[in-house]
């Protein structure tokens, strides 16, 4: 039971860690960063810039296909290496 609860948490933070890198970038809150007046101009101008925030997002997307990736494991592959049942038999022990 332990291991299912990690395994639905783990999934949670692959999805809602890859939604907020995905988006936040793009919002005018990143604009409008306290921590940006703390770095130097050039730095400050390259965490800005349209490339930085695609990379970030970048990360985000890699986050979300994890998440995904690990549900089709579990319930699909899992599914077929051990016949019908329950796809999440495999992590109770």
């Amino acid at each position: 039971m332990f291991n299912r609860l990690l395994f639905f948490v783990y999934l949670l933070y692959c999805f809602e860690v890859g939604l907020f890198l995905l988006i936040f970038p793009w919002l005018q809150l990143w604009d409008h960063n306290s921590l940006l007046s703390y770095f130097s101009a050039p730095l400050r101008d390259v965490l800005l810039s349209n490339y930085f925030r695609g990379a970030v997002s970048g990360l985000g997307l890699a986050n979300l296909l994890l998440g995904v990736w690990e549900v089709l494991r579990v319930f699909v592959f899992a599914r077929q290496s051990e016949g019908s049942g329950d796809p999440l038999r495999h992590l109770e022990s």
